[in-house]
């Protein structure tokens, strides 16, 4: 919504929005020129306004939706909302999938800054390049994170699309995964018949809805007969690999990401940009170039020898690789601290959850964050914990988001690694973390 925001400021429109907490988004908007006010309440909607643009989360009962309802005004989702910005651009790339979709199209974004051509961008997560989550450019590309969470993306039509993987999520919105992989089908059907169809050849759920393309297919893949691929490779602490395109050698690749699912994410990139026509030397200077994008194994503090990290992971799979790459990064344990992230996802995904922590030492877990959803029964933390088997721990507890902090400090040794994980409001822990940790240490 805020990279929305951004783009339309950017194009001369007035804009105005609310947040139930104000955020450094929320004050560069401001800075920007936007109207921001905090909570939801229906004076926040002026009478002159030409559309009401809304997130997943809000519903019909939201006091400013009511409002808009009241005075006639037109009501759109944001997903909508980027069709829009997609549909004007003469060149669209758009990046959807259950994980990784966040810094593959952040690292597409970088790579389109860093060859020039001023590329419009919306990603969900912010970009030091960008000094945010989205650029309004001039050079008619956009590069686009395509949320497939509610459904709509099965409406939007690029000229290039990459699909990361597909995974069962989202079953309140689908009900099946069935459902789900109808949506993905569509949107790849959707892609422009003179355009490429990106997609990762190690997942076999999206080889089998590949034929749906007209457009031009392109694999990525580790290790494979694909399109795009690597060899002689190492992620543990950064990522260095040999690259290699239809066959031919193009070099070594060398990024400051770590983990295996961020060499896919790279690869992912480089065969989209390649599809894009952008200069093949500056696309792989260009990827050694890109830091990362916040939230994604995010380094928020160093106390000696004890670091803390935040990532916005929240599905198993996401959950598993972030702390295997915590495995192999750390020199000494790994304590994950985790928020859930939904009721529904919660429940849904309750085996999954309970099986994806074991690689970490510690396991500290607090409660849900609902997204504005009810609470369901089987869908709490405590359900997922009593699920686990305590024993694969050193440590394993349910803890109020509030005593995280203090309990961690408590804990900590040199050398451990502290992930901080979730995509709710989790990360407010992490800043008190590393000053208790300090204040610990000169103790």
């Amino acid at each position: 919504m805020s990279g929305l925001a951004h783009i339309y400021l950017a194009k001369g429109n007035t804009v105005t929005g609310s947040d139930l907490k104000p955020n450094n988004l929320t004050d560069e908007l401001r800075r920007r020129g936007a109207v921001i006010h905090n909570g939801h309440h229906a004076g926040n909607v002026p009478e002159d306004v030409d559309l009401v643009v809304r997130s997943t989360c809000i519903g019909e009962n939201n006091p400013e939706i009511v409002r808009a309802r009241e005075l006639g005004m037109p009501v759109i989702s944001r997903a909508e909302m980027l069709k829009e910005v997609i549909d004007g651009a003469p060149f669209s790339l758009a990046v959807t999938g259950t994980h990784g979709k966040t810094t593959t199209s952040a690292l597409a974004a970088h790579v389109a800054e860093f060859c020039g051509k001023d590329p419009t961008a919306i990603v969900g997560g912010e970009m030091e390049c960008f000094g945010g989550n989205a650029k309004a450019g001039g050079g008619g590309v956009v590069v686009a994170e395509v949320d497939e969470s509610d459904g709509y993306f099965r409406n939007i039509a690029s000229t290039c699309a990459v699909v990361t993987n597909i995974e069962r999520e989202h079953m309140e919105h689908y009900g099946s995964f069935d459902n789900l992989l109808g949506a993905y089908t569509e949107f790849i059907g959707r892609i422009s018949p003179e355009g490429s169809f990106v997609y990762n050849g190690e997942d076999p759920v999206i080889r089998r809805i590949a034929r749906a393309a007209a457009a031009r297919k392109v694999t990525f893949g580790i290790d494979g007969d694909f399109d795009v691929t690597c060899r002689n490779y190492t992620y543990a602490r950064s990522i260095e690999f040999d690259l290699v395109a239809r066959g031919r050698d193009r070099g070594r690749v060398r990024s400051p990401l770590m983990g295996r699912y961020n060499l896919m994410n790279i690869l992912a990139a480089i065969a989209a940009c390649d599809e894009a026509g952008f200069d093949p030397g500056a696309v792989v200077e260009g990827i050694s170039s890109f830091p990362g994008v916040k939230r994604r194994f995010d380094r928020v503090g160093k106390v000696g020898g004890i670091e803390v990290i935040e990532d916005y992971a929240h599905h198993p799979t996401e959950l598993r690789s972030v702390i295997d790459a915590a495995r192999d990064y750390s020199a000494g344990r790994v304590i994950a601290i985790f928020q859930p992230h939904r009721y529904s996802r919660t429940r849904d995904l309750k085996r999954e959850f309970a099986d994806c922590f074991y690689g970490a030492d510690v396991l500290i877990m607090t409660d849900v964050y609902s997204a504005s959803e009810r609470k369901i029964e089987g869908g709490g933390a405590r359900d997922l914990i009593d699920t686990m088997d305590k024993s694969r721990f050193e440590k394993l507890a349910l803890i109020g988001k509030e005593d995280i902090p203090e309990s961690v400090s408590s804990i900590v040794r040199d050398g451990d690694t502290i992930l901080v994980l979730g995509a709710g409001d989790i990360r407010e822990v992490s800043g008190e973390i590393v000053s208790r940790i300090e204040g610990k240490v000169r103790k």
